[in-house]
């Protein structure tokens, strides 16, 4: 009998599954292609399709959006903003400066701080002693400020201030009672006569927990009362810094 050949090993095997995973990575990058490529116009037709779809069928038309175009949009609202903030800087120096080279009564001050222009006003030079009414000598000069800032969109923080002597009494049964009630009748003097909007002041009063001078002088203490109209840099609501407290 003749022998059976040996069946030879096959050591090139291999290059099928090399073949076949050469093969699946050329299918996987072509995939990814053409996902990357897809056709603007049907990736369009298909979303507006979907939204129609999701909108009880009520077609997007236009205003889609898919249509929309943000990134001018954004854009142009930042410039907006821009423009606007730098106008409203403008506007604002140019009042600060009117009401800084205007002729100022005795007992006001005009100083630029971190938070705006800063209005002192004494007490005596602004209120009858002991009380909450405006001297009417002082009310030009308000009437004044009242104009200036009256097309201003600035904000304005108007805080009332006493020393550290206790005040009691029947209106004010204390410091506190005080430096608010100062504070809210300046404004309500601005919003009342002037019409300047409510929506722009804020009304504080400190009593005498913010000091600028030692009240241990009777000069001192005058100097600590009194009621001071801040406008602000800005048009919007932000937290203003804190008043620094002196030693």
């Amino acid at each position: 009998m003749k022998k059976k050949h040996e069946e030879h090993e096959n050591h090139e095997r291999w290059l099928v599954s090399y073949a076949d995973f050469i093969t699946l990575l050329f299918a996987f990058f072509v995939v990814m292609y053409a996902v990357s490529s897809v056709n603007e116009g049907k990736y369009k037709v298909l979303s507006e399709s979907m939204i129609t779809a999701f909108s009880n069928n009520k077609p997007v038309g236009e205003m889609s959006v898919l249509n929309l175009p943000m990134a001018k949009k954004t854009k142009t609202i930042v410039v907006k903003e821009a423009q606007a903030n730098q106008d409203n800087s403008r506007a604002y120096l140019k009042v600060a400066n009117a009401i800084s080279m205007a002729k100022l009564p005795s007992g006001v001050k005009i100083s630029s701080t971190d938070r705006g222009l800063s209005i002192r006003i004494k007490d005596d030079a602004l209120f009858e002693s002991g009380s909450a009414s405006i001297n009417p000598h002082m009310k030009e000069f308000i009437d004044l400020v009242a104009g200036l800032v009256s097309d201003l969109p600035n904000l304005m923080a108007v805080e009332g201030h006493t020393d550290n002597q206790p005040i009691r009494s029947v209106a004010f049964p204390s410091n506190w009672d005080l430096s608010t009630t100062r504070a809210n009748v300046l404004i309500r003097y601005l919003t009342e006569e002037h019409g300047l909007s409510p929506e722009r002041f804020s009304s504080t009063g400190y009593a005498g927990t913010r000091p600028i001078e030692s009240n241990a002088t009777r000069e001192g203490q005058a100097e600590n009362r009194r009621v001071e109209m801040i406008i602000l840099r800005h048009i919007s609501p932000q937290i203003d810094p804190p008043h620094p407290f002196l030693p």
